[in-house]
């Protein structure tokens, strides 16, 4: 009967094996080489195993094999890509659309639209989604403030709230000792 090859023992294909003596049995550690950049990977392992096995363990930690990259290199291969991926014609039109209509209806000082103007309609006019019109809007221009008598109104609001639970909780207290004397009183009349 052959022997199989089996290539974490015999350090081929950018894999390798260390075995160490343990207490009770000897431990063994598998090793793959990214080759895109100087990681190695490791793999303690607590049996001795196929290699199929070891590059099956390696694979659901995230490493992708012949040619083997490892979990950073991918997932830097996978912005790539997504930075890379260029806008349609029809995108870039509704975006500049978009730009110019925050320019002409945003006032990025005060933090507010013109008159009948918001990032849903924006978003309507241009055919892109609301939330890359905010998105954009608050990146580019400003996030949405409120009006000063809005502010005010708030404020007056608060004052007006707090007073009222000032004046409650006074008129709670008188209550609460008028009921007091009222039982003192009865309990008198009914001795």
């Amino acid at each position: 009967m052959k022997h199989r090859e089996h290539s974490y023992r015999n350090g081929v294909l950018a894999r390798r094996m260390e075995i160490r003596p343990g207490v009770g049995s000897p431990t063994a550690t598998a090793f793959l080489q990214c080759s895109r950049c100087p990681h190695e990977g490791s793999l303690k392992l607590s049996v001795r195993m196929p290699p199929e096995q070891i590059d099956k363990k390696f694979t659901q930690a995230g490493w992708a094999l012949d040619p083997h990259i490892c979990p950073g290199c991918r997932s830097k291969a996978n912005e790539r890509k997504a930075m890379s991926a260029k806008p349609s014609p029809d995108a870039m039109r509704a975006q500049a659309q978009m730009f110019s209509l925050l320019q002409n209806h945003f006032d990025p000082n005060k933090g507010v639209f013109s008159q009948n103007w918001d990032d849903t309609r924006i978003a309507a006019d241009t055919g892109l989604s609301v939330a890359v019109v905010v998105e954009y809007r608050e990146t580019c221009f400003g996030k949405l403030k409120e009006p000063d008598e809005v502010q005010a109104l708030r404020s007056d609001i608060a004052a007006l709230e707090k007073l009222h639970q000032e004046s409650q909780a006074s008129f709670l207290a008188e209550i609460a000792t008028l009921k007091q004397q009222l039982g003192a009183i009865s309990a008198k009349w009914a001795a």
